[in-house]
């Protein structure tokens, strides 16, 4: 999926924590978003998601409507929240009836490449921060979507899950545009092919 950020600027009170922001992410890219906290790298993310809006600017994607463009986007993010009093079976059947996984995988299968098949019938809110983390990212490569947003996705992991992550990302990424938003992370951004970094804006 290409897309297009034209004038982007987003404040916050008043301030604008970026502003005229011009880059078209080409189908197939696999870009690193870095710079010093407060440059905007996790607000630009959900923004090019829909989650947030734009203060200045708009985005085009490739002839989709920013109505629909929901439906061609997978996100993970620390910001996104996970219905904890599900169990991550349950979870995952939400989510798979919401936004379908691919057809390679069934959801009883998924449990287990995340490596969390023991924990398949407990509910999200016992879970540690990094299972958490492994759910999110689970959701994000297994939706069938031509963009994959990943903002900061080695929060909470281990390094053990650090070498599950990328793993994952080699696997299904694949000819997907994918962003990763991260703190100069070596494990986040070792597969990407370019970096844009705000800082120097």
């Amino acid at each position: 999926m290409q897309i297009e950020l034209q004038n982007i600027g987003k404040k916050f009170g008043g301030k604008y924590i970026f502003r005229h922001l011009e880059r078209t992410f080409q189908t197939g890219d696999h870009i690193g978003i870095v710079g010093q906290n407060g440059s905007g790298k996790s607000t630009l993310v959900q923004i090019i998601a829909g989650y947030l809006s734009a203060s200045e600017g708009i985005i085009q994607y490739e002839g989709i409507s920013s109505d629909e463009i929901w439906k061609h986007i997978s996100l993970c993010s620390p910001a996104m929240g996970l219905y904890e009093d599900y169990t991550l079976l349950e979870h995952l059947q939400f989510t798979n009836g919401l936004k379908p996984f691919e057809s390679l995988y069934s959801v009883n299968e998924i449990p287990r490449i995340l490596q969390l098949e023991k924990h398949a019938y407990k509910p999200l809110k016992y879970f540690s921060s990094g299972m958490k983390q492994r759910v999110k990212l689970g959701i994000a490569f297994f939706s069938a979507s031509e963009l994959l947003l990943l903002d900061e996705p080695c929060a909470h992991l281990d390094k053990q899950a650090e070498e599950w992550y990328s793993a994952m990302y080699l696997k299904h990424a694949g000819n997907r545009t994918v962003l990763v938003a991260s703190n100069a992370n070596k494990a986040e951004l070792q597969h990407v092919g370019a970096i844009w970094n705000l800082s120097n804006l």
